[in-house]
Formats: C-alpha cells, sequence, structure tokens
C-alpha cells in the first residue's frame, strides 16, 4: 500500500524527518519547516531540503523525473548527491534535494513561458514510466480522509458531485495541443532564481503523461479566476509559451477541475487555524456558482 490515511502534521511531519536523517546519516538538528501543504518541505543544514510526501509511487516518480532532468541539463532542482531513492519514515517517504539559494529577480511570468516551452520540446527517456494523466488524482482520498466533524455532510457530498462531474466533462474534451510530460502544477511558485542567475523548475509530483493544455492553463487560471497575474504578466507569458488556453474551448472545465483541486489540497489543513478553515469555506461556498469572482487567499 503506497498511500495512507496517517495525516501529515507538522508533528507527524518531524518526525518522519528525524527517522530519515537518522537512516540517511544527516543532521537534523536546526531542521526549518519551509512549507507545509501536499507535503512538508524542511530545510537542513549543509545545503539540504528534504521532502516529506505520503506518496510512495510519487516519491519513487519524483526522483525519476529529477534523474532525467538532471541527464537533459534541464534548469531544475537536484537530487541531493547520493540521494536517490526515498526512505520511508513514520508512514511518510522522504526524499532529499539540493537547496537552492534564490536570487532576485523573481522569476517573472516570461520565465514560466519559456521554462514550460522548453520542458514541454523535450522527449522522454525510455525508462521515464511516467502515469498517464488523471484530472482528478487525489480529491477522492483527500475527502475520505477528512476528520469527522470539520466539513459538513452537504458540503462533503456537494463535492463527491463535482468531481464527478468534472470527471465527465474532461472526458469529452478536445485538445489541440500533442500530448508528452507535462509538470502537472506549473505556475511562478514553482520556479526558483539560483545564486547563477538560471531560473529552475521544483516540485515534480504531479508529473504525468497527458495533455499540454493542462500545463498551459495554470497561468491562466491565476489570471483569469484569481486576478494572481496581471493581463501583462499573462501576455508575456503567453507569447513566450506560444499558446492562450483562454482561446480554447475546453479552458472552462480545467479551471473548474483546478479549483476543486485546490480547494481539497487546502481541506487537508482543516482545524489548523482559523485563517485556514475560512478559507475552505469560503472555497467551497465559491464552487457552488461558477461565475461568482473567486477572491481566494494564497496558500
Amino acid at each position: 500500500m503506497t498511500h495512507v490515511n496517517t495525516r501529515l502534521t507538522p508533528d507527524t511531519a518531524k518526525s518522519a524527518l528525524l527517522e530519515a536523517c537518522k537512516a540517511a546519516g544527516i543532521s537534523a538538528e536546526s531542521a526549518e519547516l519551509v512549507r507545509m501543504g501536499e507535503n512538508a518541505m524542511y530545510r537542513l543544514r549543509g545545503k539540504i531540503m528534504a521532502r516529506i510526501g505520503r506518496s510512495l509511487n510519487a516519491s519513487k516518480k519524483e526522483a525519476r523525473i529529477a534523474k532525467w532532468l538532471d541527464s537533459e541539463n534541464f534548469p531544475a532542482v537536484r537530487l541531493f548527491a547520493g540521494m536517490t531513492r526515498p526512505i520511508r519514515a513514520a508512514h511518510f517517504h522522504v526524499t532529499f534535494w539540493e537547496f537552492i539559494t534564490e536570487t532576485p529577480p523573481v522569476p517573472t511570468s516570461r520565465d514560466l513561458g519559456k521554462v514550460l516551452r522548453a520542458l514541454h520540446a523535450l522527449t522522454p527517456s525510455p525508462d521515464l514510466d511516467l502515469p498517464p494523466f488523471r484530472p482528478l488524482p487525489k480529491v477522492a482520498d483527500r475527502l475520505k480522509a477528512l476528520p469527522s466533524g470539520q466539513i459538513s455532510t452537504a458540503d462533503i457530498d456537494f463535492l463527491w458531485s463535482r468531481c464527478d462531474l468534472l470527471q465527465r466533462d474532461f472526458d469529452r474534451l478536445t485538445f489541440e495541443l500533442p500530448r508528452g510530460p507535462i509538470h502537472g502544477d506549473a505556475h511562478n511558485g514553482n520556479l526558483m532564481r539560483d545564486q547563477t542567475g538560471v531560473v529552475r523548475l521544483i516540485d515534480f509530483e504531479d508529473f504525468s503523461h497527458g495533455p499540454r493544455e493542462w500545463d498551459a492553463s495554470v497561468a491562466a487560471t491565476r489570471f483569469d479566476a484569481f486576478g494572481w497575474m496581471t493581463r501583462r504578466e499573462y501576455e508575456d507569458y503567453v507569447e513566450e509559451y506560444g499558446f492562450d488556453p483562454l482561446q480554447w474551448t475546453g479552458y472552462p472545465v480545467l479551471r473548474a477541475i483546478r479549483e476543486l483541486n485546490m480547494t481539497t489540497w487546502l481541506m487537508q489543513q482543516v482545524g489548523q487555524s482559523s485563517k485556514i478553515d475560512q478559507e475552505i469555506h469560503k472555497r467551497i461556498d465559491d464552487l457552488r456558482d461558477d461565475q461568482f469572482p473567486r477572491r481566494w487567499s494564497v496558500f
């Protein structure tokens, strides 16, 4: 079994980190929690980033992707030297990565278009073994794993129903771009500019083989739905990438799917703070009306 219902919290993540570091012979002293979400990220001494994941298959895939991109000399985060396999620890799976020291300026939407275009131009190696793309791969597990009493039955039933509806809508889509390796979560937050000025791609958990429109539509959703990107920034992105998802008839379906994925992603942190809980309920309410403005906070 590669996916467990044990909740990933700051406490369980720290336990997994300590166990994995001991097994790997890496110091966990002064470990700093950098991010808590689908995975937990800890900065360690020696310019190492530890990633605590929920899925063994996803962690193995991330390692394969990293080695493939390294072989292609593609600008992306690298595995820490000698640590090419996940370590199972406290019901989770830990990988170790080179820590990227960020330098200004912050990667732009044009950088995103350039990196994404280059990624989509790569030919995958025969042993890459990418899974086929699934638009809603984690919604069911997330809903099943919710602690009782935190989300109303009516809201959970609504989310199940919406998941089924959007899956049917997706199955009817006609795509314009060729299929191939896709990142799965291609936005500016998954780009980092290193000390040499090179913009590097990070976070390989959602890599798969599927429609390039999915990757291309992430920026479109951030602009069109949330206003997290200005029109000029979006136009720069489209000019660099070479395709405008907003002009494609299937975009509204991908936008709705991404909104549902983002909502259930945040629901994994229900009960951790009043701010998170308020945002979760706001998002669920917004999903009931496709036309309602999405004034969502960034987490």
